[in-house]
């Protein structure tokens, strides 16, 4: 079966689920869908730098989840006792090799390159984010989908080999373009991006310094699994988050020093010229 003829059977048939999983049921998704999420950020609040970082899109007629597998991994990890040993054992090895060649690649197998995992509830019209708000905090908050506000032109461009239309749209401070796909009837996108008759394969803002595009598709029976250790974050709403995010980025000296006596050099003032994918907040 074709991938676009399965994603129109699954839009009209019901989830399956599987046996395993923490404790309940958990779905598993029809459509998996590959982005690469490039960013230009700022590191240390005076280093501007860029990475990619490879995410995922499961989905099925219910819903979906949005989430990088690296980070889902070390997640993992952090959740058992055996898996703590064996992410310290990694550390260490990285620390030592780090030491040898003084090659910042190492750290990768240590370092989150995002916290964020976006779960869409179809029926519901809401969608949960989990993300970083801290140093050392991270959050969560639910959001509804609202009206995005699509502006659809005539604009067309290939991407995967599917036809795809031009979209923009003012989302919570930015100004979005989508290209999506309507021969892929699903309503959805990479991170909160929804809401267009197709799926959008790919997304940037104005300023491309978020640009998420995908590159692969495929049926699936994965498990889209809960989120690690839920316990570890704390209920917030979207704004606080932000700010709070913000508030140790532009004082992550002053804070490490306060919390854990370690001094990262000083504080620089606030940057503004790479920024989260959302602005609103300021």
């Amino acid at each position: 079966m074709s991938i676009i003829k399965h994603i129109v059977f699954v839009a009209m048939s019901s989830i399956v689920l599987t046996g395993y999983a923490k404790e309940k049921e958990t779905p598993t998704a029809e459509i998996k869908v590959g982005y690469r999420y490039h960013e230009k950020f700022l590191r240390g609040n005076v280093q501007f730098t860029e990475r990619d970082i490879s995410m995922v899109l499961l989905a099925n007629s219910e819903g979906s989840k949005f989430y990088s597998p690296d980070t889902e991994y070390k997640d993992s990890l952090e959740s058992t006792p055996s898996g703590r040993a064996q992410a310290k054992q990694v550390l260490n090895a990285a620390i030592k090799k780090y030491a040898e060649s003084k090659d910042e690649s190492v750290m990768n197998a240590i370092v989150y390159k995002t916290f964020m995992y976006v779960f869409k509830d179809y029926g519901k019209a809401e969608m949960t984010v989990y993300d970083k708000a801290g140093m050392v905090e991270r959050g969560v908050y639910d959001e509804p989908f609202g009206e995005p506000g699509w502006q659809i032109g005539d604009s067309t461009k290939t991407v995967l080999g599917y036809e795809c239309i031009k979209a923009t749209t003012d989302f919570h401070g930015r100004q979005w373009t989508a290209w999506f796909a309507p021969e892929i009837p699903l309503h959805d996108g990479p991170w909160k991006l929804q809401g267009l008759p197709g799926l959008i394969l790919e997304a940037y803002e104005e300023k491309d310094h978020h640009h998420f595009t995908a590159e692969g598709i495929e049926n699936t029976t994965a498990a889209m699994y809960p989120i690690y250790n839920p316990d570890g974050y704390d209920r917030m709403n979207r704004i606080d988050l932000l700010k709070s995010r913000r508030n140790s980025l532009d004082n992550n000296n002053s804070i490490a020093k306060a919390s854990i006596g370690l001094d990262l050099g000083t504080d620089a003032p606030s940057q503004t010229e790479y920024d989260f994918l959302e602005t609103d907040y300021r």
